[in-house]
Formats: C-alpha cells, structure tokens, sequence
C-alpha cells in the first residue's frame, strides 16, 4: 500500500496523528505489502519522541506476551528494540538517519510478521508452524487457558544485529547528562554494562 492507503488503513488524517499504540501495532502486524516509502512518509511527518515511545511499549507487549523459557528470542528482541528505539531518537534533524532508521524498522516488520518460522509442538498432534508474531499471539492464547504448545524460536534466531545504538540518557549507568549516542554490539552484553571497548559516534 502506498502513504495514502497507509494513512487510510491505519484511520490517520497524516502522519502527525500517529500516537496510538494500536496504530504501531497495526503498523508492524500488519498482512498488507506496506511500501517502505509509505512508512518513511508516515515517520518523516510524525512526532520522532512519540514513535521512540510507542515502540518501547509495543516490545514491552510483545516481552511480556514470551512463553516462559525464551531467553534467546527474548535477548534478541530486546536488542532489536534497542537498536529502533536509539536510532530513532537520533533521527530528528536528519534525513539520513531517518532512512537508516525506517530500513531497520522495515527490516524487523518483515521477519517478525511475515519472514520468520517458529515451530509450536502440541501436546498431541503435528507440529504448527507460525512467524515470531503469530507464536506470540498463540503464546497469549495459551496463557489464557488455550491450547498448550512447546515453543521453538531456534529457526527465528537468524536474525542480522550487528550492533544497536541509544543515547546516553537511556544508559541505566551513566550519570552524565550530555546528549549523544553509544553503540553496543551483542557480545558487550545488557545496556550499562559499559566497558573500553564501547564505541561512540
């Protein structure tokens, strides 16, 4: 769908009115081909600290919404929410890091709701298999009292993360009020644990 569609499809006047949690959820889940245009529109018009916002709480749900045992999947998620979040804090000003930013955010939408393959194993039966997204949704499901499954995310782990980027305001450690933005790659471990190897940009 292209920016006209978008905005209809996700009941948005323009971009600016994007502050709802339905709408990034709608957003990223999303059945519909979404041109990458039409989202570089919808986030060049919308507010860059409500979509950082909005995105923090949409991981929280989908954290939350884990079966228990999900380590991988849940560090990998955590990071991927890291990286979206610290990149889109920095993209106020500049064209550049906006597109960088909205390349990620298309990159996840695509292996979270359509790409990635998790396989669910039930107490009886043949094994299901379902993208990260809808595993979640049968997750929440379960946890409800539904069917009973046994979660294999390992086939979704495959998932490129190099590094991911926030600012200093958000490390749990730093004391420091200046504004500006480190990189972490995975191995450096949670946000905070911070050693001379962190690199700045």
């Amino acid at each position: 769908m292209n920016f006209e569609e978008l905005l209809e499809y996700l009941d948005l006047e323009d971009g600016s009115d994007f502050e709802y949690f339905e709408a990034m959820a709608d957003l990223i889940e999303s059945e519909e081909y979404i041109d990458q245009e039409a989202v570089y529109s919808l986030f060049q018009q919308a507010d860059k600290t409500m979509i950082e916002e909005l995105l923090n709480d949409y991981f929280e749900d989908v954290l939350d919404g884990l079966p228990d045992d999900s380590g991988e999947i849940f560090s990998l998620l955590h990071q991927i929410k890291m990286s979206l979040t610290g990149m889109v804090a920095g993209a106020n000003d500049d064209e550049d890091d906006l597109r960088r930013f909205v390349d990620e955010f298309c990159r996840f939408r695509n292996w979270y709701s359509h790409e990635s393959e998790v396989r669910l194993v039930p107490e009886s039966g043949e094994p299901l298999y379902h993208t990260v997204r809808d595993a979640i949704t049968a997750s929440r499901v379960e946890k409800l009292g539904g069917e009973k499954y046994r979660y294999d995310f390992e086939n979704a782990l495959d998932y490129q993360l190099d590094s991911y980027i926030m600012p200093f305001s958000d490390l749990a450690s730093s004391g420091d009020d200046d504004e500006g933005t480190i990189v972490f790659s995975p191995e450096d471990g949670e946000p905070g644990d911070v050693d001379d190897d962190s690199r700045y940009m």
